[in-house]
Formats: C-alpha cells, sequence, structure tokens
C-alpha cells in the first residue's frame, strides 16, 4: 500500500482517505517497533558495559589490595644497605628515620630525625632518644655548619636551641 496524494482544494473519497490513514498508521507501527527494537539492543550493550565495568572494578580493587599486600610486604622484608629494617618519616622540614634489627621493629638500634627551628626554641624531637647521648648537628639555613654551637640544654625528648644567630636553625640529631 501507498500514500495517495490528494491535490490541494480537491475531495477524496472516503476509500483513498482509510487508505492513507492505514498507510500511515502501519508506518507509524514498523516506527514505533523499530524504536523499541533500538531501545532493547541499547539497554542490552549497557547492561553488558555495566557487567564489564564491575568485573573491572571488581578486579581493580583486588589489584589494589594486591598492590597493598605487595608493599607490606616489601616494605616489611625490605633492609637497609647494613641489614637494618628501616622506618622513615616526612612532616614538612621535620623527619625521621628510625633503624630496627628486627622485622616486628621493636629493638630499635639506631634514629636519626632533624627539622627547623628559630633560635632560642625548645625542639621537641619527633621520636624520643633513648637516653641523653647522641650527637646534634646545627646548621643555618644556608647549610653552613654553626662552629661550636651548642644546645642550652638537652634531654631525650629535645633540646633548647639557645644560639647567637638571628635566623632559622636546621638541626639533626643521632643515636641510640
Amino acid at each position: 500500500m501507498a500514500l495517495t496524494e490528494i491535490e490541494y482544494g480537491s475531495l477524496a473519497s472516503s476509500e483513498v482517505m482509510n487508505n492513507n490513514f492505514e498507510y500511515l498508521d502501519e508506518k507509524i507501527t514498523d516506527v514505533s517497533e523499530s524504536l523499541t527494537s533500538t531501545a532493547a539492543a541499547i539497554n542490552s550493550n549497557i547492561a553488558t558495559i555495566n557487567s564489564s565495568m564491575a568485573s573491572m572494578s571488581e578486579t581493580l580493587s583486588q589489584s589494589i589490595e594486591d598492590l597493598g599486600t605487595d608493599l607490606t610486604t616489601a616494605s616489611d622484608t625490605s633492609f637497609s644497605t647494613n641489614g637494618l629494617y628501616v622506618t622513615t618519616y616526612r612532616n614538612g622540614t621535620s623527619w625521621y628515620r628510625e633503624y630496627f634489627s628486627n622485622k616486628e621493629k621493636t629493638t630499635r638500634v639506631w634514629i636519626e630525625q632533624g627539622g627547623q627551628v628559630w633560635q632560642n626554641s625548645y625542639v621537641s624531637f619527633l621520636r624520643p632518644m633513648s637516653n641523653s647521648d647522641y650527637s646534634i648537628k646545627l646548621q643555618d639555613i644556608n647549610n653552613t655548619f654553626i662552629e661550636g654551637a651548642k644546645p642550652a640544654s638537652f634531654n631525650n625528648a629535645g633540646f633548647t636551641s639557645s644560639f647567637r644567630y638571628g635566623c632559622n636553625i636546621r638541626w639533626s640529631v643521632a643515636g641510640v
């Protein structure tokens, strides 16, 4: 069946009009079925993509978890050049590096730590020293060693930086 053209201004028979309406109704039905089929195909593709993304997400999550385990294992089994277990920390200019003789990191054998402080300030160590028998290195902000500079007081928790220099002082200590 085909659409019969009706000239503008002329009268069409009811048979021609009914045929045209039937033709248009079939076309609307065809387009509707085509849209329904296309929508179903799109929905199927979306479901496949969602399934693939969920699978990829699970794989990625597992890979990240495995990587974390690998990093923890590597961290637990990594040795410094002298065969000790090492823990490091940095926050701004403050830092420390602890050396342990055992994997559980319960027996510390050495610690280095440092930071930056204004003269005549109290320096609190990030990690307390085991005793007051540690070495102190003091530098000005240009990394020039401050000859003969000694803290006014010190203990295993920190020291007081009482110096004649009017600047920021970089400090580091090493010991047990």
